[in-house]
């Protein structure tokens, strides 16, 4: 017989932190969601420019976004 322990059948998930970032070098607008809020992050796209924080998504209302 198969016995669930209903204890720990609701997470509570961790708040992710939505911030877009922009490099100088390669003109790239970046996503990333995290955790914890990040303070600087590499480039992803051409991996030699620093990215630029823009802000965090939640703050500005005129930018829509979803998951694809």
């Amino acid at each position: 017989m198969l016995t669930l322990d209903r204890t720990n059948q609701f997470s509570v998930l961790p708040q992710l932190y939505t911030t877009l970032w922009h490099c100088g070098q390669c003109n790239a607008f970046i996503t990333i969601r995290s955790v914890q809020l990040l303070e600087e992050a590499p480039c992803p796209v051409c991996e030699e420019g620093g990215l630029e924080f823009c802000g965090r998504l939640s703050s500005m209302p005129c930018i829509q976004f979803g998951d694809a």
